[in-house]
C-alpha cells in the first residue's frame, strides 16, 4: 500500500508551488507522473491490481486521476477499481445539503442563534469537543456560519473522541496527530531528511492558492463506462459532506440551469442493511450501475477513525469479494462486538484527556483527506485466511486500514 502526500505543499511532501499550478487538473497531471516513476523504481508491482482510494476532497481529486487514467493509460498499470469516502464531488450539490434552507429557516425561526460550529464537530457530530485551542463562546453568528458552510474547512479546535475507537486519545486527536508528526525522531524514522517539516493536516499557503473545481461529475460518464470496481461510501454522522448531498449527486437527473446535474444511476439493487463482522447493523447499501454507495452507521468524515472495524470490513469486502472476506478472521472484545472500541483501555470519564497512543496516530493519520491511498494488489489463494493480532497489554493492534498487498 501506498500513500501518497498530494498536492505538492501538504504533509512532507515539498516545494510549494506556483498557485497557476493549484487546479485539479494539474494535480492529477502530477499523479499520473508519479505512478509512472514509482513503475521504474518498483518494476515488481507492474500488471498488478491497482485500487486508488482517498476521502473528503478525494470527490475532486480522484475522478479526475481516474478520467486520466482512463483516457491515457499508464503502461503496466493495472487499474482495477476506486473507493471515495465522504467524498466532496459537486460545489452546488454538496455545499447545499451541509444545512437545507427549510432547516436554516426553522432554526433561525426558533431563535436558535447561538455559534453551534464551537459546541459541535461537523466532522463527528456524535463526539466531544476539543477545547485545547481556545474558549468556547456563544455568539450570535448562527445565521452566518450556516449559509456560508465550507465544506472543507477544517478546525483543530473542533475535533472529537470518536464513540467507537480502539483507543483512547481523546477528542483532540488531529492536534496530537500535528505535534507527534513534527516531532524530530518521527520524522526520521519516516526518513524525512532534507528539513524539519511543521506538519499540519491542512497547509493554509496550499489552500489559500488552490483552485477549486466546481464539479467532477462531468468525469464520471467516462469513468462508469471503464468497467472498474467503483464504491462510493459515507459516514452517516457527517455534517461536512453529508451522505443526503452524495446520494443526490449520484441519482440527481438533468434540471433547470440553476442546479448541478447529477448521474442520474438507475439503481440495481435497492437499499438494504449490511452486517459487520460483529454481526451488528453497520450502515446500508445500495448499487447503482456501474457503482456501490454505502453507509457507515455512526462514522464521522473520517470513517476508519470513527468506526475501524467496519471500515476494514467495508474496504476487504470490496476488494476481495463477499464470500472471501466472509472467511477471514477479524479482531473482536466484548465492546467491539457491539460498537467497535476496545474496552481495555480506561476511559477518561469524558473529560476528554485521553492517553496518546501512537498506534491510534497512526491510524488517523492514514486517512486525513489530504493523502490518496493507492493500493496495489496481487493475486490471492481463496483459502488463505487474514487474521489479526491482538496485544491487550499494549494496546496495539496489527491491522491494516485501508488495504495490504496480496
Amino acid at each position: 500500500m501506498v500513500f501518497l502526500d498530494s498536492p505538492a505543499g501538504v504533509g512532507f511532501s515539498q516545494p510549494l508551488l506556483n498557485a497557476s499550478d493549484y487546479t485539479d487538473d494539474f494535480t492529477a497531471g502530477r499523479l499520473v507522473e508519479f505512478l509512472k516513476q514509482f513503475l521504474v523504481l518498483y518494476p515488481q508491482y507492474k500488471n498488478r491490481e491497482f485500487y486508488i482510494t482517498g476521502e473528503s476532497y478525494a470527490g475532486m481529486y480522484i475522478p479526475f486521476l481516474v478520467h486520466k487514467l482512463i483516457t491515457d493509460p499508464v503502461e503496466n498499470l493495472h487499474l482495477t477499481g476506486f473507493a471515495i469516502g465522504n467524498p466532496f464531488t459537486d460545489t452546488v450539490i454538496d455545499g447545499g445539503n451541509v444545512c437545507p434552507q427549510e432547516c436554516l429557516t426553522l432554526l433561525l425561526e426558533s431563535g436558535f442563534g447561538y455559534n453551534i460550529q464551537n459546541l459541535l464537530d461537523r466532522s463527528d457530530v456524535y463526539g466531544d469537543v476539543c477545547l485545547l485551542t481556545q474558549v468556547t463562546s456563544l455568539r450570535s453568528s448562527m445565521p452566518q456560519q450556516l449559509t456560508s458552510a465550507n465544506p472543507r474547512r477544517r478546525s483543530s479546535a473542533k475535533l472529537v473522541r470518536p464513540l467507537t475507537h480502539r483507543g483512547v486519545i481523546g477528542p483532540c486527536q488531529a492536534l496530537y496527530t500535528a505535534q507527534y508528526l513534527q516531532l524530530y525522531a518521527v520524522q526520521r524514522a519516516l526518513h524525512v531528511y532534507d528539513m524539519h517539516v511543521n506538519w499540519v493536516s491542512c497547509n493554509p499557503r496550499v489552500t489559500s492558492r488552490y483552485t477549486r473545481t466546481r464539479s467532477a461529475l462531468p468525469k464520471y460518464p467516462t469513468i462508469l463506462q471503464a468497467g472498474l470496481k467503483a464504491l462510493v461510501y459515507s459516514g452517516d454522522a457527517d455534517a461536512t459532506v453529508p451522505f443526503l448531498g452524495t446520494q443526490r449527486w449520484l441519482t440527481t437527473p438533468n434540471m433547470d440551469s440553476n442546479v448541478s446535474d447529477g448521474l442520474d444511476l438507475s439503481i440495481v439493487s435497492p437499499w438494504q442493511s449490511w452486517v459487520g463482522p460483529d454481526k451488528q447493523l453497520a450502515g446500508y447499501t445500495v448499487r447503482y450501475t456501474n457503482l456501490t454507495f454505502t453507509t457507515v452507521k455512526g462514522a464521522g468524515h473520517m470513517v476508519p477513525a470513527t468506526r475501524p472495524l467496519h471500515a476494514l470490513y467495508l474496504f476487504e469486502c470490496f476488494v476481495y469479494g463477499q464470500v472471501a472476506c466472509d472467511s477471514f478472521a477479524y479482531p473482536k472484545d466484548s465492546l467491539e462486538y457491539l460498537s467497535g472500541a476496545d474496552i481495555s483501555v480506561d476511559f477518561d470519564g469524558g473529560r476528554g484527556e485521553g492517553a496518546l497512543i501512537p498506534w491510534a496516530i497512526t491510524a488517523v493519520v492514514v486517512v486525513l483527506g489530504s493523502m490518496l491511498g493507492l493500493v496495489f494488489w496481487a493475486k490471492k489463494e481463496p483459502d488463505q485466511v487474514v487474521e489479526y493480532s491482538v496485544d491487550k497489554s499494549t494496546t496495539t493492534r496489527s491491522m491494516s486500514t485501508l488495504g495490504m498487498y496480496r
